[in-house]
Protein backbone atom coordinates (compact mmCIF):
# COMPACT_ATOMS: atom_id res chain seq x y z
CA UNK A 1 0.00 0.00 0.00
CA UNK A 2 1.01 3.59 -0.46
CA UNK A 3 1.74 4.41 -4.09
CA UNK A 4 -1.27 6.76 -4.17
CA UNK A 5 -1.79 7.28 -0.43
CA UNK A 6 -3.76 10.45 0.26
CA UNK A 7 -4.81 10.89 -3.37
CA UNK A 8 -8.41 11.20 -4.57
CA UNK A 9 -9.38 9.12 -7.58
CA UNK A 10 -12.48 8.88 -9.75
CA UNK A 11 -13.03 5.80 -11.92
CA UNK A 12 -15.77 5.59 -14.56
CA UNK A 13 -17.37 2.27 -15.42
CA UNK A 14 -16.17 1.04 -12.03
CA UNK A 15 -19.05 -1.33 -11.27
CA UNK A 16 -17.39 -4.25 -13.06
CA UNK A 17 -14.54 -5.42 -15.24
CA UNK A 18 -11.42 -3.30 -15.67
CA UNK A 19 -13.03 -0.32 -13.91
CA UNK A 20 -13.81 -2.43 -10.84
CA UNK A 21 -10.27 -3.83 -10.77
CA UNK A 22 -8.85 -0.33 -11.15
CA UNK A 23 -10.96 1.06 -8.29
CA UNK A 24 -9.98 -1.82 -6.01
CA UNK A 25 -6.28 -1.41 -6.84
CA UNK A 26 -6.31 2.34 -6.32
CA UNK A 27 -8.02 1.86 -2.95
CA UNK A 28 -5.56 -0.88 -1.95
CA UNK A 29 -2.74 1.55 -2.78
CA UNK A 30 -4.23 4.21 -0.50
CA UNK A 31 -6.45 6.40 -2.69
CA UNK A 32 -9.87 7.67 -1.68
CA UNK A 33 -11.94 6.33 -4.63
CA UNK A 34 -15.11 7.62 -6.23
CA UNK A 35 -16.67 4.62 -7.94
CA UNK A 36 -18.88 5.87 -10.79
CA UNK A 37 -21.23 3.97 -13.07
CA UNK A 38 -24.85 3.67 -14.11
CA UNK A 39 -25.10 0.31 -12.31
CA UNK A 40 -25.84 1.52 -8.81
CA UNK A 41 -26.14 -1.85 -7.08
CA UNK A 42 -22.92 -3.20 -8.58
CA UNK A 43 -21.14 0.08 -7.84
CA UNK A 44 -22.30 -0.04 -4.24
CA UNK A 45 -20.87 -3.56 -3.99
CA UNK A 46 -17.46 -2.29 -5.15
CA UNK A 47 -17.63 0.46 -2.51
CA UNK A 48 -18.54 -2.16 0.10
CA UNK A 49 -15.53 -4.28 -0.88
CA UNK A 50 -13.21 -1.29 -0.62
CA UNK A 51 -14.55 -0.24 2.77
CA UNK A 52 -14.46 -3.83 4.10
CA UNK A 53 -10.78 -3.96 3.14
CA UNK A 54 -10.12 -0.75 5.10
CA UNK A 55 -10.23 1.71 2.21
CA UNK A 56 -12.29 4.81 1.53
CA UNK A 57 -14.82 4.94 -1.30
CA UNK A 58 -18.13 6.41 -2.37
CA UNK A 59 -20.47 5.64 -5.23
CA UNK A 60 -21.69 8.36 -7.57
CA UNK A 61 -24.10 7.60 -10.39
CA UNK A 62 -22.60 8.85 -13.65
CA UNK A 63 -23.76 8.72 -17.25
CA UNK A 64 -20.48 9.64 -18.93
CA UNK A 65 -22.27 10.86 -22.08
CA UNK A 66 -24.19 13.49 -20.09
CA UNK A 67 -22.31 16.78 -19.63
CA UNK A 68 -24.62 17.98 -16.86
CA UNK A 69 -24.11 14.73 -14.98
CA UNK A 70 -20.33 15.22 -15.19
CA UNK A 71 -20.70 18.71 -13.73
CA UNK A 72 -22.86 17.38 -10.89
CA UNK A 73 -20.47 14.52 -10.09
CA UNK A 74 -17.37 16.73 -10.07
CA UNK A 75 -19.21 19.26 -7.89
CA UNK A 76 -19.97 16.42 -5.46
CA UNK A 77 -16.29 15.39 -5.43
CA UNK A 78 -15.29 19.01 -4.78
CA UNK A 79 -17.86 19.31 -1.97
CA UNK A 80 -16.88 16.03 -0.32
CA UNK A 81 -13.08 16.15 -0.53
CA UNK A 82 -12.11 19.40 -2.26
CA UNK A 83 -9.81 17.90 -4.86
CA UNK A 84 -9.24 15.33 -7.59
CA UNK A 85 -5.83 13.80 -8.20
CA UNK A 86 -6.59 10.86 -10.51
CA UNK A 87 -9.29 10.42 -13.15
CA UNK A 88 -9.65 7.10 -14.94
CA UNK A 89 -11.92 7.32 -17.99
CA UNK A 90 -12.74 3.64 -18.36
CA UNK A 91 -16.46 3.46 -19.17
CA UNK A 92 -17.23 2.10 -22.60
CA UNK A 93 -19.69 -0.05 -24.47
CA UNK A 94 -19.55 -2.35 -27.45
CA UNK A 95 -22.05 -2.85 -30.23
CA UNK A 96 -21.96 -6.05 -32.23
CA UNK A 97 -23.71 -4.94 -35.40
CA UNK A 98 -22.04 -4.54 -38.75
CA UNK A 99 -21.81 -1.25 -40.61
CA UNK A 100 -24.70 -2.37 -42.78
CA UNK A 101 -26.92 -3.44 -39.89
CA UNK A 102 -26.15 -0.56 -37.50
CA UNK A 103 -28.48 2.40 -37.48
CA UNK A 104 -27.29 5.91 -36.75
CA UNK A 105 -28.91 5.97 -33.30
CA UNK A 106 -26.87 2.98 -32.12
CA UNK A 107 -23.70 4.38 -33.69
CA UNK A 108 -24.20 7.70 -31.89
CA UNK A 109 -24.86 5.95 -28.55
CA UNK A 110 -21.55 4.07 -28.77
CA UNK A 111 -19.67 7.25 -29.73
CA UNK A 112 -21.34 9.30 -26.99
CA UNK A 113 -20.02 6.95 -24.31
CA UNK A 114 -16.72 5.80 -25.80
CA UNK A 115 -15.57 9.17 -27.15
CA UNK A 116 -17.71 12.02 -25.80
CA UNK A 117 -17.56 10.51 -22.31
CA UNK A 118 -13.76 10.55 -22.35
CA UNK A 119 -13.72 14.13 -23.66
CA UNK A 120 -16.15 15.29 -20.94
CA UNK A 121 -14.33 13.37 -18.21
CA UNK A 122 -11.03 14.91 -19.23
CA UNK A 123 -12.52 18.41 -19.53
CA UNK A 124 -14.12 18.42 -16.08
CA UNK A 125 -11.31 16.55 -14.33
CA UNK A 126 -8.82 19.15 -15.56
CA UNK A 127 -11.05 21.90 -14.21
CA UNK A 128 -10.89 20.43 -10.70
CA UNK A 129 -7.22 19.36 -10.93
CA UNK A 130 -6.10 22.84 -11.94
CA UNK A 131 -7.10 24.11 -8.50
CA UNK A 132 -4.20 22.10 -7.04
CA UNK A 133 -1.97 22.39 -10.12
CA UNK A 134 -1.54 18.62 -10.40
CA UNK A 135 -3.29 15.44 -11.44
CA UNK A 136 -3.23 12.38 -13.66
CA UNK A 137 -5.80 11.43 -16.27
CA UNK A 138 -5.81 7.89 -17.60
CA UNK A 139 -7.95 7.19 -20.67
CA UNK A 140 -8.60 3.53 -21.42
CA UNK A 141 -9.82 2.29 -24.77
CA UNK A 142 -10.67 -0.88 -26.58
CA UNK A 143 -11.03 -1.68 -30.25
CA UNK A 144 -14.46 0.03 -30.02
CA UNK A 145 -12.73 3.34 -29.18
Amino acid sequence: MGRVAGKVALVTGAANGIGRATALLLAREGARVFVTDLKEQDGAQVVHEIVQAGGQASFLRLDTADEGNWQTVLAAVRAQVGRLDIAVNNAGIAYSGTVESTDLEHWRRVQSINLDGVFLGTKYAIELMKEHKAGSIINLSSIEG
